[in-house]
C-alpha cells in the first residue's frame, strides 16, 4: 500500500512539473512582479503594425489573448509574427500591392519589472519588416 502511495505522489509531482513549465514565463496576475508586453498597438504612421508571439525561447504559446501580455523579467527570445496581413498599398513610401506579414522573425528581448515594452512589426520601403521593440515605458505602481 505504502509503495502505490508513493508511486501516486511521485506522478503527482511530475504532473505539477509539467502544468508549471507549460505555464511558461507569461504570468496570470499583475500582483506578481512582471513586465508588460504591448503588441496589439497599431502605428500605421510609423510603419509599426500589431504582432503575436508564437513561441517562446523555442516553445510554442497557446495565447489567445494576444493583446498585452504579463511575463516574468528575463531574457527572452520570441518568435514573432504580424499579427494580421498588412497590405503593402497601404505602407506609406511603397508601391507594392502583395499581402506581407506571415512570415516569422526572431526578437530577443531582457523585460525588466516595472517596465512596458511596445513590440510591433516595423516595415521597411522595400516591403520587409523585422520586430522591433518601438517604446519603453516605466509601469511600476
Amino acid at each position: 500500500m505504502q509503495r502505490n502511495s508513493l508511486k501516486f505522489l511521485a506522478g503527482a509531482g511530475l504532473a505539477l512539473l509539467s502544468v508549471a513549465a507549460a505555464a511558461g514565463p507569461f504570468i496570470g496576475s499583475r500582483d506578481a512582479e512582471h513586465a508588460t508586453l504591448y503588441l496589439n498597438v497599431d502605428q500605421t504612421a510609423k510603419q509599426l503594425y500589431p504582432v503575436e508571439i508564437w513561441a517562446v525561447d523555442g516553445k510554442l504559446t497557446n495565447r489567445d489573448d494576444q493583446g498585452v501580455l504579463w511575463i516574468k523579467p528575463g531574457e527572452y527570445t520570441f518568435d514573432v509574427r504580424v499579427s494580421r496581413d498588412v497590405n503593402l498599398a497601404t505602407v506609406p513610401g511603397l508601391q507594392h500591392s502583395s499581402r506581407y506579414g506571415q512570415q516569422e522573425h526572431k526578437l530577443t528581448v531582457t523585460v525588466e519589472a516595472g517596465k512596458g515594452y511596445y513590440i510591433g512589426a516595423k516595415f521597411t520601403a522595400s516591403g520587409k519588416w523585422e520586430p522591433q521593440v518601438w517604446k519603453t515605458v516605466d509601469t511600476a505602481k
